[in-house]
């Protein structure tokens, strides 16, 4: 069996019970090298299979070809498995593997919102500024109709050392947005 399990915010405490269970019955958890480090602690014993950023294709046929050895496998992710997570590429790889189950875990969005109060309570969108897999072009497409619907925002992967820019170029569409929506109210 291959799980997909998204083990939440980074703390066992806000594990789901269903994510705790479906890796205590894995016989492998396959993940990203700093994902992997935080569960070893909390799941010792088992075996991992572990590789740095970008190499998730590699991480993810590995674990179909575990599963279809007949090991029991965990594809760990961060937040939730189903965003921006393995989740998706598992089921692009896996042919005609059947045994896949995907089970959910708290997103960052939600586990920030908490922190918050309950900035979520209505409509809002989840925005990735990351530009690897998507175009800059679609992500301000996007960022912008978002913005334009007057939608709380969670932004996911805002930075990093290649993309310093997006994050400042995301406050000033939201900033060129609420500016040219009083505008256009007066």
């Amino acid at each position: 069996m291959l799980y997909i399990v998204g083990f939440g915010p980074g703390n066992f405490e806000n594990m789901t019970n269903a994510v705790t269970s479906a890796i205590r019955s894995c016989d492998v958890i396959v993940g990203y090298t700093g994902y992997t480090e935080l569960l070893r602690p909390l799941f010792p014993g088992k075996l991992y299979h572990e590789t740095g950023m970008t190499r998730e294709t590699e991480r993810c046929q590995k674990a179909i070809d575990l599963a279809r050895e007949g090991r029991d496998v965990c594809v760990i992710s961060s937040g939730d498995s189903g965003i921006y997570g393995m989740a998706s590429l598992i089921f692009e790889l896996a042919g005609d593997f059947a045994e896949i189950e995907v089970i959910p875990g708290v997103t960052a969005a939600l586990s920030g919102a908490a922190l918050l109060g309950a900035p979520l309570g209505h409509d809002f969108a989840i925005i990735s500024l990351s530009d690897l897999l998507t175009p800059w072009e679609l992500i301000e497409k996007r960022f912008r109709a978002a913005a334009m619907g007057d939608f709380c925002i969670a932004l996911y992967n805002p930075g990093s050392h290649k993309r310093g820019g997006h994050l400042g170029k995301a406050c000033d569409i939201l900033l060129e947005t609420h500016f040219a929506q009083h505008i256009t109210s007066i």
